[in-house]
C-alpha cells in the first residue's frame, strides 16, 4: 500500500505546479507515530 500528501480546508495547491511556484512554508510542528509522520504547516505570505 502507498502513500500520498493530502491537505485539508482552504488553502494554497502545493503540487499544481511541481518546480514552478514557490511557496514558502513554515513548520508549526512535526508528529511522528509507527508508519507515519504528520506535519502541519503554515503559509508564509
Amino acid at each position: 500500500m502507498g502513500s500520498a500528501p493530502v491537505m485539508l480546508g482552504d488553502g494554497v495547491r502545493l503540487f499544481d505546479h511541481p518546480g514552478g511556484t514557490n511557496v514558502r512554508l513554515e513548520r508549526l510542528s512535526l508528529g511522528e507515530v509507527p508508519h507515519a509522520t504528520n506535519l502541519w504547516l503554515r503559509v508564509v505570505r
